[in-house]
C-alpha cells in the first residue's frame, strides 16, 4: 500500500516588506483594487472553474496539474487535483508475472489524485477568524507526490494577476515543540546524524553511549540504535535541561553536523521522525489505509475528509473558531 499522509499550511497575503499588514482575505480590493474578487475564495473558484479537466502546465513542463473536480461551500472548497510526470518513456508491468502491460510514452503521465481542502475559519460568533487574514489549505500527498509549489504558483498567477507589492505565503502549519516531542515519546527508536565526513573505524574519534549500536548509511549518515538494554534516557534528559533553560537541541550541535534526526515510537505503535535542529516541527497526518476506506488502492475522498475534519480541527481553537465538519461532495 502507498504511504498516505494530509500535510496543512497557512495560507496569508500582506503587503511587501512588511508582514505586520495582513490582508483581510474577504475584503481583498480594501488592500488593492487590482484584485478582480474582494474575497479569496470567489478568486479561487474562479480558478478552478476556468481551468477545470485542463492541464494547466505547458508541454515543456514535465509535471501535469489538472483540476478534476471541485465543490465550493460557503467558506470551504475541496476537489482532487491530480498530477504526473512526462517526458519519457516507462515500462508498466504486472507486479505479479513480471510482464508488461503497457509502455508509456514520452507524451503520456501516470496521473496520481490528491484530494486538497482550502478553508477560511469562522469564529463562534459567524466572523472571520483572525481578522480573515488566515486560510487553512490541507493538500493530500501520496508517497512523495503532492501539489503544494503547483497550487501555490496557479493562485499567485491566477488569483493574483495585476495585484503589486505583496507577499504570499504558504507555510506548513507547525506543532509542538522539538523538545516536548522527545519529552512524551514512548520510546526513542533511533537517531540518524548527517555529517561532513564520516568517522574513521577508531571509534574513539565518536563518543558512543554505553548500550548504543553504530552503522553507516551511504556516505553522510551514521545512525545510532539501542542495542538489547540499551535506551536514549540520555536524551530525554538532555532534551529536560534544555527546555528549563529555554534552549533548544540546535544550540549545542557541532557545526561538523549537518542534520540531527530522532524516530521516535508513538502511542499505538506508529512511528515520526524529525530534525532536531529546528525548534518547531512541520505538522503532518499519517494516514492508515487499515482503519480507512479505499477504492483502487488509495483512501478514498470521504475517508480524506473525514480525516481533514480531525485535523482542521486539532490545529484551530475550537473555543473561538466554528469547527470544521460535514462530508465530502468530490469523488475520486
Amino acid at each position: 500500500m502507498p504511504s498516505e499522509k494530509l500535510v496543512p499550511y497557512e495560507f496569508e497575503i500582506y503587503e511587501h516588506g512588511n508582514p505586520d499588514n495582513g490582508y483581510n482575505l474577504t475584503q481583498l480590493q480594501a488592500h488593492d483594487t487590482a484584485f478582480s474578487q474582494n474575497h479569496f475564495l470567489d478568486l479561487v473558484e474562479n480558478m478552478l472553474k476556468s481551468n477545470q479537466e485542463t492541464n494547466l502546465e505547458p508541454a515543456s513542463n514535465d509535471k501535469t496539474f489538472v483540476i478534476e473536480e471541485f465543490h465550493r461551500d460557503g467558506n470551504v472548497i475541496e476537489g482532487i487535483v491530480s498530477t504526473g510526470y512526462h517526458g519519457y518513456e516507462a515500462e508498466i508491468r504486472h507486479v505479479d508475472s513480471g510482464n508488461m502491460t503497457h509502455l508509456k510514452g514520452e507524451d503520456e503521465a501516470e496521473q496520481m489524485p490528491l484530494y486538497f481542502l482550502i478553508y477560511l475559519p469562522q469564529t463562534q460568533e459567524g466572523k472571520p477568524y483572525d481578522n480573515g487574514q488566515t486560510a487553512l489549505i490541507i493538500l493530500h500527498q501520496v508517497n512523495r507526490i503532492g501539489v503544494k509549489g503547483k497550487l501555490k504558483k496557479h493562485i499567485e498567477q491566477s488569483c493574483l494577476s495585476g495585484v503589486t507589492d505583496y507577499t504570499l505565503k504558504m507555510e506548513p502549519v507547525t506543532t509542538e515543540k522539538v523538545l516536548e516531542k522527545v519529552l512524551e515519546a514512548d520510546r526513542i527508536a533511533k537517531l540518524d546524524i548527517n555529517v561532513r565526513k564520516i568517522p574513521g573505524d577508531d571509534e574513539s574519534k565518536m563518543s558512543l553511549v554505553k548500550g548504543l549500536k553504530t552503522e553507516e548509511v551511504g556516505t553522510q549518515s551514521v545512525v545510532l540504535r539501542p542495542e538489547h538494554g540499551g535506551s536514549f534516557d540520555w536524551l530525554k534528559n538532555q532534551a529536560g535541561r534544555l527546555k528549563e533553560n529555554e534552549k533548544h537541541f540546535g544550540e549545542i550541535v557541532s557545526d561538523d553536523v549537518e542534520n540531527f534526526s530522532v524516530t521516535i515510537q508513538k502511542d499505538g505503535g506508529g512511528s515520526e521522525t524529525f530534525s532536531l535542529l529546528n525548534e518547531e516541527i512541520a505538522m503532518r497526518k499519517d494516514l492508515d489505509t487499515d482503519d480507512l476506506h479505499t477504492a483502487s488502492g488509495l483512501i478514498t475522498a470521504d475517508s480524506l475528509r473525514a480525516e481533514v475534519n480531525k485535523l482542521a480541527n486539532d490545529i484551530l481553537n475550537q473555543q473561538i473558531v466554528e469547527p470544521l465538519t460535514g462530508t465530502t461532495n468530490v469523488k475520486r
